[in-house]
């Protein structure tokens, strides 16, 4: 752990979920992988990993809204991104139903895998009477991913993007949170993995960040650097306890 050891214990902790509650498995290739396979299409992973990397270059993630708040809509934003992704490896004319079934793909269970410490941190956090809720900048389908991993039921509010018409780090979408939950943002804390989404957002409405790099992205020599100075960093979600007044588990996986 790393930057600043407050451990006053929060009233509510917000939680991020992609790389930080849950990661896709086995990679965000392997997704469209499948779907390409179901569709008769014979890809290089290689290949895919480049284009999905250069969609996300391209700037399709960056839009904070204002934006339309229905299922069908939240398909659409995410669909421009998969054609943008699939034209990159020359296939520009595929049908609708090939990216409905790889929206389909990315929200069920079987895609992602739940860090083994995240089950047991939520329980502890709970068990100590601390409320727990969900800030995510996530498509539609969110709520019902995390009911069907067996998580929806540890959260009072799931709060997500594709249903709020802002993502993070737009301070509209944090401001729904505490509404929704009635928290006071002086003793809540926001746990998520992105310097910008996750911790300026949660500071521009006066929530503590906590910061987890789980993939060692950021490094505490670059703390400065990322003018994340004084902001608590942790590599696993297990290190979160002692920051917020509780006592260290048993190390889980």
């Amino acid at each position: 752990m790393d930057g600043a050891k407050s451990s006053t214990r929060p009233e509510i902790v917000f939680f991020d979920v992609g790389d930080t509650l849950l990661r896709v498995d086995p990679s965000w290739e392997a997704v469209y992988l499948r779907a390409c396979r179901e569709h008769g299409l014979r890809l290089d992973q290689a290949d895919v990993e480049r284009a999905f990397r250069q969609a996300i270059r391209e700037g399709f993630w960056d839009e904070e809204g204002p934006f339309e708040t229905t299922m069908e809509a939240s398909y659409r934003r995410v669909q421009g991104f998969d054609q943008r992704m699939m034209a990159l490896l020359g296939h520009a004319d595929l049908p609708d139903a090939f990216y409905r079934r790889v929206a389909d793909l990315f929200v069920a269970a079987d895609a992602w895998h739940v860090f083994p410490e995240t089950r047991p941190v939520l329980q502890a956090l709970a068990g100590a009477g601390v409320r727990l809720a969900v800030i995510s900048n996530w498509v539609w389908g969110l709520p019902e991913l995390l009911h069907e991993l067996d998580l929806a039921r540890h959260f009072e509010a799931i709060v997500v993007s594709a249903r709020v018409g802002y993502q993070k780090p737009q301070p509209e979408i944090f401001r729904h949170a505490l509404d929704v939950t009635r928290a006071d943002p002086a003793r809540a804390v926001h746990v998520g993995d992105n310097p910008a989404a996750d911790v300026r957002g949660a500071q521009a409405v006066g929530i503590r960040p906590i910061l987890i790099d789980r993939r060692d992205r950021i490094g505490s020599g670059n703390i400065a650097d990322q003018g994340l100075t004084g902001v608590a960093l942790i590599r696993r979600l297990d290190e979160l306890l002692p920051l917020v007044g509780l006592g260290a588990l048993a190390r889980v996986g």
